[in-house]
């Protein structure tokens, strides 16, 4: 349950903190106050996109955080826990917007990417927009709400069924476009030639680069070599060789008299015979060392048409051996057509079996779940103040072979608001009040999770007045029994039926306009209502006031 709000520098909003409790809430207040600011908070910290410009004028940031109290069997609970997120039962989202760049997000404490904080707000706020009931006009927004009804395992069921049959089609048109075509089939073979014909190795072309750039600096590397012969063996001036010659010589003339030069005079004869060898070394590898310009042009061409066919095929060079083997294979997928032909036809007429069944088993769930929840909306709509309304969800199947990852149905809800008048499709219902009342009774319907969310209606019963009004505050009312619900409305009915009663209000100090929000009671709330119903200084609008107030409680 949200227990806590904080906001600062967000939009109108100068800094504002609102405690709350369970059950049913409204906001209310004059057209442009700002009612609908608390519903956009609320959107933001649960992961909604910020747009630009959302901070106050002249603040750098706007400051947004929320505190929820979270039972221990939640799933949120869960969610916190596997990502080490978890701090007791309370949780903390904050949420900065700055005036120029990207926002940031912090869950209890920790930095979040606004994907993170998007899921875990899914489990802990529903928002119902007062534009939502407008999507039940289209047919896959009704075959949406229906399958959120029924087991998601026959929907996934359908998909990869579906996804199978697509990959086997696609790979039969492959072939039969590559077989048919004589001249497909000739280029890939011209391909192919001009692969076999350079023949490269896997890990040769690098081997290549390596040798031509030592072939390529073979001049610098010949005279290294030189040098250090030079270093080794000199004689003006004397190398090292030489100078060793004499200093084990110098030794020598001295050891009778010291004999302790013995062990250093082994040293130096030890590297006498090391300078020896990396002497014959030097030789040896100057001589294997000399320029070979026609090894190096020969490498040059290689690299060279092993770059072009490269460029070709759109890949680096070490790459041409897998595409060699790539076209082989599909050559000889052509050569063997037939066999494949029958091996792809039978794969097609297995997968699409598979999909028919799957499609057949996710329709039959649809119906059986249209049929109980008729029923239940039927039953919603009499609360809501349309007893003589009457309607049918209509599942129609199309094609069976016309595979889909969704089935082979199509679904719409037919629906009439008087006695004796026929069904028609929703989209057909002129009255925005009965769509409205319509969408409230399928936001009640079916499947729900057992676990709580913080529930907030933004006007959502737009278009709705009269006596139909109390039954439209009747039941949102019900919607904070089952925990915690927010509306913002314009509808005194429905303010009346709230547990909690808040206004959204403009004040100008300064020449700076602010929306502020506070909690009414008593009175103040006698008023605001009387204000929704007219006039807050009409001795009726208040009396009548105090009568919604008396009939709610």
């Amino acid at each position: 349950m949200l227990r806590l709000l904080s906001i600062r520098q967000f939009a109108l909003i100068d800094e504002l903190e609102l405690e709350f409790v369970d059950g049913f809430s409204v906001i209310t207040g004059e057209t442009g106050a700002g009612k609908s600011l608390l519903v956009d908070v609320l959107d933001l910290l649960a992961g909604g996109r910020a747009e630009s410009g959302l901070a106050s004028p002249g603040a750098d940031r706007a400051e947004l955080s929320a505190v929820f109290e979270i039972p221990d069997n939640h799933p949120a609970r869960r969610w916190l826990s596997d990502r080490d997120l978890e701090d007791g039962s309370s949780l903390v989202l904050r949420r900065t917007l700055p005036a120029a760049g990207s926002s940031r997000a912090w869950i209890n404490g920790s930095p979040s990417p606004i994907g993170q904080l998007r899921e875990l707000g899914l489990q802990l706020i529903e928002i119902h927009g007062q534009h939502e009931h407008q999507h039940l006009n289209d047919a896959r927004a009704q075959m949406d709400w229906l399958d959120r009804q029924i087991d998601p395992k026959l929907l996934e069921a359908t998909s990869k069924a579906a996804e199978a049959w697509k990959k086997a089609r696609h790979e039969l048109d492959t072939l039969e476009t590559e077989a048919g075509d004589p001249e497909k089939t000739e280029f890939l073979r011209f391909q192919l030639r001009e692969l076999e014909a350079l023949d490269l190795k896997p890990g040769e072309f690098a081997e290549m680069e390596a040798e031509h750039r030592r072939l390529a600096r073979m001049d610098e590397i010949l005279a290294a070599a030189s040098s250090a012969v030079a270093a080794l063996d000199g004689d003006d001036p004397p190398g090292a060789g030489t100078q060793l010659n004499r200093a084990i010589q110098a030794l020598e003339s001295v050891m009778e008299f010291e004999p302790e030069f013995e062990t250093t005079r082994a040293m130096l004869e030890e590297a006498r015979i090391n300078l020896d060898e990396a002497r014959q070394e030097l030789d040896r590898q100057s001589e294997n060392a000399e320029a070979d310009p026609e090894s190096l042009a020969r490498l040059d061409r290689r690299m060279g048409k092993a770059m072009d066919l490269a460029r070709k095929h759109g890949v680096e060079p070490d790459s041409l051996p897998g595409v060699q083997t790539r076209i082989a294979e599909r050559i000889e997928q052509i050569d063997s057509f037939d066999d494949r032909r029958q091996e792809l036809d039978r794969a097609l007429d297995e997968t699409l079996e598979r999909w028919k069944k799957a499609a057949a088993t996710l329709a039959r769930a649809r119906r059986k779940a249209a049929k109980g929840l008729t029923g239940e909306i039927g039953n919603h709509l009499q609360s809501l103040g349309m007893e003589q309304a009457a309607l049918e969800i209509r599942i129609e199947t199309d094609s069976p072979d016309s595979v889909s990852p969704r089935g082979h149905d199509r679904v719409e809800i037919l629906f009439t608001a008087n006695s004796g008048q026929p069904l028609q499709p929703l989209r057909k219902i002129a009255s925005g009040g009965e769509l409205s009342r319509f969408s409230l009774a399928l936001l009640a319907t079916g499947k729900r999770d057992d676990h709580a969310r913080v529930r907030i209606f933004d006007e959502v019963d737009a278009g709705v007045g009269g006596e139909t009004a109390h039954s439209v505050g009747s039941f949102l009312a019900r919607a904070g029994v089952e925990g915690q619900a927010f509306a913002v409305t314009h509808l005194a009915q429905v303010a009346a039926r709230a547990d909690h009663h808040y206004r959204a209000s403009k004040e100008t100090r300064d020449q700076v306009t602010r929306t502020g929000v506070r909690r009414l009671d008593g009175d103040k709330r006698q008023r605001e209502i009387a204000r929704m119903l007219g006039s807050s200084r009409s001795e009726r609008s208040l009396d009548h006031a105090a009568e919604l107030l008396e009939s709610a409680s």
